[in-house]
């Protein structure tokens, strides 16, 4: 496992230096012979995604699709994958599947909202309890334009830290509340040695089309932690901002080492083919 492991940060590094023949002959040795796993295949996939080979990895991902697990288990952590792809529908496919499973219904909600069905995720999600069906449910209700019923569910679950507060922060915007979600962001901000409080000072500030102020907390955020997604995120769609797009598909990486699987990853990614 540790050797995989440094197969696939050694390809990241080919990557990030530039040398695009190596890394993508290093991911398709990788391919000839591990790619009967659908786990490898998908990590393999995400790499070719940062190498802008979008066709072949969606051939990957393709193959990774119809390799399904037997056990409910593995079925779920393989849907989980593939949502962290972009590969929505087949992720709700392998979780429709998947009775049994634990967590089931949290991720096929995450799967159903991910892929613009918020409707069908909020029915999803009456089956479902805790704080992360709670975020999911306010997310929705967002997207949903019921933004006085989700801002007061993100409101009750803000705990300072940068996922809760962000997630207020995305619905204060969507109804039009800018000014309370400054205020948000000013407040947690103001936590001195607070990661979370800068990288959530820093989205507004991108939101805000406030380039180079939102840099400078990403940057003051990253310094606190290294690996911070929310931090890493914004700093990187700052720099497609500024055509920096080889320093954002960087980041991209370093969001998925820190949080494998995260869409984040993606969401850069495709932001920066765009």
């Amino acid at each position: 496992m540790e050797d995989q492991g440094r197969e696939f940060r050694r390809i990241a590094a080919l990557i990030g230096a530039g040398d695009d023949q190596g890394s993508y002959r290093a991911v398709e040795a990788i391919v000839a012979s591990r790619g009967d796993d659908p786990f490898i295949l998908v990590k393999c996939a995400a790499l070719l995604y940062t190498m802008d080979r979008w066709e072949r990895g969606g051939e990957l991902a393709a193959r990774a699709k119809v390799m399904t697990p037997e056990d409910p288990e593995g079925r779920l952590q393989l849907a989980v994958a593939l949502r962290g792809l972009g590969e929505h529908q087949g992720s709700v496919e392998l979780l429709t599947g998947a009775e049994g499973a634990r967590d089931r219904v949290l991720e096929l909600a995450r799967s159903l909202a991910a892929a613009s069905r918020p409707e069908e995720a909020l029915s999803a999600l009456e089956e479902a309890e805790g704080d992360d069906a709670v975020m999911l449910r306010a997310e929705c209700l967002s997207r949903l334009n019921r933004h006085d019923e989700a801002v007061a569910m993100a409101r009750s679950l803000h705990d300072g830290g940068y996922r809760s507060g962000a997630l207020l922060l995305e619905c204060l915007l969507r109804g039009d509340r800018d000014r309370e979600a400054r205020s948000v962001a000013e407040r947690s901000a103001k936590r001195k040695g607070d990661a979370d409080g800068l990288a959530l000072k820093c989205y507004i500030m991108r939101v805000r089309g406030r380039t180079a102020a939102a840099m400078n907390y990403a940057n003051q955020a990253l310094k606190l932690d290294s690996t911070h997604p929310g931090a890493l995120w914004n700093l990187a769609l700052c720099l497609l901002e500024k055509g920096r797009t080889a320093e954002a598909k960087l980041l991209a990486g370093a969001i998925n080492d820190a949080d494998p699987g995260s869409p984040l990853a993606m969401d850069v990614l495709r932001a920066a083919r765009s």
